[in-house]
């Protein structure tokens, strides 16, 4: 019996005596639980396959999905892709939108690395749109790691970090925090581009980790492998062969040929640069042996080329380096990728220069000339140039070879060497400093005298000049705070005439409130010795509904003055919004009841936002007393709701509704006339100018709609920044 064989056994035995009976949904949890746990790739074939019979069709989208990333680790790419595929027809048949959407991300890893971007676009453009219908789903977190690979593919490596944080917050929201092992190592892998790579480091470090806490060893080997390149850049060989070792073991028990070629690759560059000639040898062969078997044309022109350095660097074997170089080259032009043909015309090149073959190089040089002027890059155009120099060393032109010399300098210098540029600045200057105070020490005293005239002119020169810049400066200055001032002043009387008119309607307002309090005294005594206890009763309700009136007006006029005055201060804090708006609420029970109204609230699900909690309630005070105020037996209707990271709120009531004239500047203090309630109730207008106002200083917007005797509704959009805050709490984690 194979080992093959023993594994399936094993897993069937398993399966079927450990669960005795399971739904389709036990089954599902149970493949899940088996697939987190399997680091062998050909055991989580067998146990995808086994699954297969015994799922839900939306599982079984999942399934086909894992599969198709195992045989894209088992470089099986037409596998990967059957399987995607197959996931996806099943995904669009049952509409499983979320699934689909995780399909899609996966065929876009697969078709990334055959360099179809344009399909891998589309695909992203199609996630997106199904991804808009469920705001906190789980896929988000593999849409946001697609866009920032394909930033990194762009080279655009800023923006691809801003996706890997979107990745972040989207698995910490989704609950998904064991996937952010990809992240960090798709991060490190950033900043390796960017050459930052003691920060590269930090990455793999914190991405091993995640994988080892959560038992997720299938790629351990790739991120082990960018650990030792990142160790190979800061010149640590011996500890970047121990990495690619670690990388080594966990390819070979993971059965990951994918991570098994890359990284013998890498361990016979090691091993070559520290001189272990039979041990690269033995490698790199291991790694063309794998790659061939891939049939990944750049990955075997890699693993050719490494040999072929071999040979030049450490053998100086010039036929058998030719031999290597070339087939790499070949591979290399089948990708018809300009980053993999151009290390390959590179070490063509080397060779060719090193052999002194000016016909061979000539013709290389034209390619690589066309390779540089289509990228664009320094690094790239720096090296044409010192390649040139060479050529023409050979070709005994002098000359040429020493103008194409200094070009390479001088963009050597302008990339790399800009520090000591610097530096040999300030020694120039430093030696013309020393060289004039020598001339000045032979001078004669004649001329002293003369400089010393000179030097006492340009003295008073610059003496003048300042204080006629100081004099300019002050011109100025005076010249702006006169403008300013007037500004103000304008300001100062527009806002002194809201003013006015708005004391002068609560100054009206505010006698008419207080008649009744001057009054209640004797009417309620009087009718107290007649025995009129329903007039009482009567009168203590109209007092109790003025006193309401009075209170809400004065809370009012308090937060508007704050305003105003810029006196008062945010202070956003996280409430329950079902909460906050049940205490209003209750407090216009009693209102409510005497009027009979219905107050109904309605949502999905709370929400939990960040808001001034004074400033909450000063809107929804003002909204839901109004639509009291002009609503008699009717209903009240909130409802709210988060649609794409926005708090959407309507208050609407079944009131007596407000005409089109009534309707324009609503929200303003323009001066117009007050209206009056159902049982007489009076307002200023001032309590919607503050919900206009703090909806402003939150980024809102307010809108209302109304219509004669069916009812007026007003909606509210305001930015849940929640999120935002979120963000900030993990950059700091991440950094600390």
């Amino acid at each position: 019996m194979n080992n093959l064989s023993f594994i399936a056994l094993i897993l069937v035995f398993f399966t079927f005596f450990d669960v005795p009976a399971q739904s389709e949904e036990d089954a599902c949890e149970r493949w899940q639980k088996i697939t987190d746990s399997i680091s062998d790739l050909d055991k989580g074939i067998l146990n995808d396959k086994f699954y297969l019979s015994k799922v839900d069709d939306k599982c079984k989208v999942r399934v086909y999905t894992n599969l198709s990333s195992i045989y894209m680790n088992k470089i099986k790419t037409d596998s990967a892709l059957f399987y995607v595929d197959t996931a996806i027809a099943l995904a669009q048949k049952i509409q499983a939108d979320e699934e689909l959407v995780f399909a899609y991300t996966e065929k876009a890893n697969i078709i990334i690395s055959l360099n179809r971007y344009d399909e891998v676009e589309n695909l992203l453009k199609k996630s997106r749109v199904l991804l808009e219908k469920y705001p906190e789903s789980q896929s988000w977190l593999y849409y946001y790691d697609k866009k920032g690979h394909m930033e990194y593919v762009k080279s655009e490596y800023y923006n691809a970090l801003d996706y890997m944080d979107s990745t972040i917050i989207a698995a910490k929201r989704s609950g998904l925090q064991k996937e952010i092992h990809q992240t960090y190592e798709h991060k490190g892998l950033l900043y390796m581009n960017l050459s930052e790579y003691e920060k590269a480091t930090e990455n793999f470090i914190l991405s091993i980790e995640f994988k080892q806490k959560y038992k997720l060893t299938r790629d351990l080997s790739n991120t082990y492998r960018y650990l030792a390149s990142s160790f190979f850049e800061l010149k640590q060989y011996k500890t970047a062969k121990k990495y690619i070792i670690k990388a080594l073991e966990f390819g070979e028990a993971n059965n990951n040929n994918f991570a098994l070629m890359i990284s013998y690759k890498y361990l016979a560059t090691y091993n070559r640069l520290m001189n272990l000639n039979q041990e690269s040898e033995i490698a790199v062969d291991k790694a063309i042996e794998l790659a061939k078997k891939s049939t990944m044309a750049g990955h075997i022109s890699a693993s050719l080329e490494e040999k072929g350095w071999l040979y030049f660097k450490n053998y100086n074997d010039l036929t058998q380096t030719e031999s290597y170089f070339r087939k790499a080259y070949q591979f290399a032009k089948k990708t018809k990728q300009d980053e993999k043909i151009f290390p390959s015309i590179q070490a063509l090149i080397q060779l060719y220069i090193q052999k002194k073959d000016s016909q061979k190089l000539k013709k290389l040089i034209g390619e690589l000339e066309s390779i540089v002027t289509k990228m664009s890059k320094p690094d790239y155009k720096m090296y044409l140039e010192k390649v040139y120099g060479q050529y023409h060393e050979i070709t005994n032109n002098p000359v040429k070879a020493l103008s194409h010399f200094r070009t390479h300098y001088k963009l050597r210098d302008s990339i790399t060497n800009l520090e000591v540029s610097t530096k040999v600045a300030n020694l120039e200057k430093q030696y013309d400093t020393k060289k004039k105070e020598l001339q000045i020490v032979s001078l004669n005293k004649e001329k002293d005298k003369q400089e010393q005239i000179v030097k006492q002119a340009k003295a008073q020169q610059n003496l003048y000049l300042l204080a006629a810049c100081f004099l300019l400066i002050l011109l100025g200055i005076g010249a702006w705070a006169f403008r300013k001032l007037r500004k103000q002043q304008k300001e100062l009387s527009s806002t002194n005439q809201v003013k006015n008119r708005l004391f002068s309607i609560i100054a009206h307002d505010l006698r008419g409130m207080m008649i009744p309090f001057q009054r209640s005294g004797k009417i309620l005594k009087h009718h107290i010795d007649k025995g009129n206890y329903d007039k009482t009763i009567e009168l203590s309700q109209a007092l109790e509904q003025n006193s309401e009136s009075l209170s809400n007006m004065l809370d009012n006029l308090l937060n508007w003055s704050l305003e105003q005055m810029n006196g008062y201060k945010m202070n956003p804090e996280t409430i329950a919004v079902e909460e906050e708006l049940q205490k209003i609420i209750e407090g216009y029970d009693q209102q409510a009841t005497y009027k009979k109204i219905k107050i109904e609230l309605e949502y999905e699900e709370d929400l939990r936002i960040q808001f001034d909690k004074g400033a909450f309630h000063v809107i929804f005070r003002n909204l839901i007393g109004n639509a009291l105020k002009y609503t008699e037996e009717g209903s009240i209707r909130i409802q709210f709701e988060n649609k794409n990271d926005q708090f959407l709120c309507s208050i609407s009531d079944t009131g007596i509704g407000m005409s089109s004239d009534q309707l324009k500047d609503i929200f303003t203090l323009e001066e117009k006339k007050s209206r009056v309630g159902t049982q007489g109730e009076k307002g200023t207008g001032l309590g919607l100018n503050l919900v206009y106002r703090f909806i402003k200083m939150h980024g809102g917007t307010i809108d209302v709609s109304s219509e004669k005797r069916i009812g007026t509704r007003f909606d509210i959009k305001i930015p849940i920044v929640i999120s935002l805050i979120e963000k900030e709490i993990y950059q700091k984690s991440i950094s600390a």
